[in-house]
């Protein structure tokens, strides 16, 4: 009797036990799937902002795309951008902006000086179309529990976010171009829908990653729900954010770096989810080998993230023979190595050489402004 009582005893609480859990993990993926936050925390009158959108003769349209996670399943959730471009959209190079990890849409259009360090600006100037956005666990997109946010997740929605745009228009050819974690995006996207892109540029991206910045970021960022300017907007303990004034020694090269860019960034930090952080390793592999697309790739010679231990960036040719090995003839890889820049290559005072390499890079392997590609990539 004893027996079978606790045999009883055991089936119920094994029972009640995994009807508790899965109770937890709905609480978990449907109380901690969120709207969106803000993009400004805060303003300082020292600092004149202005967007992209405000541009003479430019065309701005808000997108909400609905995207799923994972194929198969119903979208639900909205990711926001901004489609814009000077004098229509049809028959043009749309060239789609990939942020990176703690950065929105922001990073791309900066607001401050912005005709020295919005790239946005710059490809309007040159005659494309752009998608800026904020990535799902970003500003104006929707904040899915973190956990479920990965490389290839994000990579399977920037592939239904082209799918929707271009549906839309009729575009000549679409490139994406990542910053640090964005980079690891487009890299993931374009080898699982290569189909979609004529070009990746990768930019605060290598194969190698510096041993001192895991523990410099794990002092400078803190949960989002209990510390920062989302408390009380987000509660999700999977989202990460930097504190304020930690970013200036980790992403910026002192010398080349106006004061108000650091101010602008403090301002305008965004959310990282945990999931990201994990996932991201596996594409410092040799995935890249398999890429049938051309790439640029845009290194900074200071980049804290990617040069140190094993890889010294102020050696040149040893980054550009690191990363010529996990690239085949089919990528046509170009690589840049900026002097006196670190990770936020658009974000230093040489941002408008920058641009102009990246542009110049666009219209020479995949087209712009209504213009074939001048030197299209051709493996013989």
């Amino acid at each position: 009797m004893n027996h079978k009582a606790k045999s009883k005893r055991s089936k119920k609480f094994y029972f009640f036990s995994t009807l508790l859990a899965l109770i937890l993990i709905w609480v978990l993926l449907v109380v901690f799937d969120q709207g969106p936050v803000g993009v400004l925390h805060d303003s300082d009158p020292e600092l004149a902002l202005s967007r992209a959108a405000e541009m003479p003769g430019v065309e701005c349209v808000e997108k909400v795309i609905s995207v799923a996670l994972v194929e198969g399943d119903k979208p639900t959730y909205s990711l926001v951008g901004e489609l814009c471009a000077i004098g229509g959209f049809d028959n043009k190079t749309l060239q789609v902006l990939v942020s990176g990890a703690g950065y929105g849409s922001v990073y791309w259009d900066f607001p401050y000086q912005p005709e020295t360090y919005s790239y946005m600006r710059a490809a309007l100037a040159a005659g494309d179309a752009v998608f800026n956005f904020d990535r799902l666990g970003i500003g104006k997109s929707d904040h899915p529990f973190g956990m479920n946010l990965d490389v290839d997740t994000q990579a399977y929605v920037l592939a239904q976010t082209i799918d929707a745009l271009t549906a839309e228009q009729n575009y000549d050819a679409v490139v994406t171009l990542g910053h640090s974690f964005g980079s690891v995006i487009a890299l993931s996207h374009a080898l699982s829908h290569p189909e979609q892109v004529a070009g990746i540029v990768l930019t605060g991206y290598a194969h190698n990653v510096n041993p001192e910045f895991g523990p410099a970021m794990g002092q400078g960022i803190e949960v989002a729900a209990f510390g920062g300017p989302f408390v009380g907007d987000i509660f999700d303990p999977t989202y990460l954010i930097s504190k304020p004034g930690t970013r200036g020694n980790a992403f910026y090269t002192s010398a080349n770096t106006d004061p108000g860019v650091l101010r602008t960034d403090d301002l305008t930090r965004q959310t990282t989810a945990a999931g990201e952080l994990i996932s991201m390793n596996k594409y410092f592999a040799d995935q890249s080998l398999d890429l049938e697309v051309p790439v640029l790739m845009i290194v900074g010679d200071d980049d804290f993230l990617v040069c140190g231990g094993e890889l010294d960036c102020s050696d040149h040719a040893a980054i550009i023979a690191n990363e010529t090995a996990y690239y085949s003839p089919a990528a046509c890889l170009e690589i840049v190595v900026l002097d006196d820049t670190n990770h936020n290559a658009n974000l230093h005072k040489n941002a408008p050489q920058t641009f102009a390499l990246m542009l110049d890079w666009v219209a020479r392997y995949v087209g712009s402004a209504g213009r074939a590609a001048s030197e299209p990539c051709s493996v013989s």
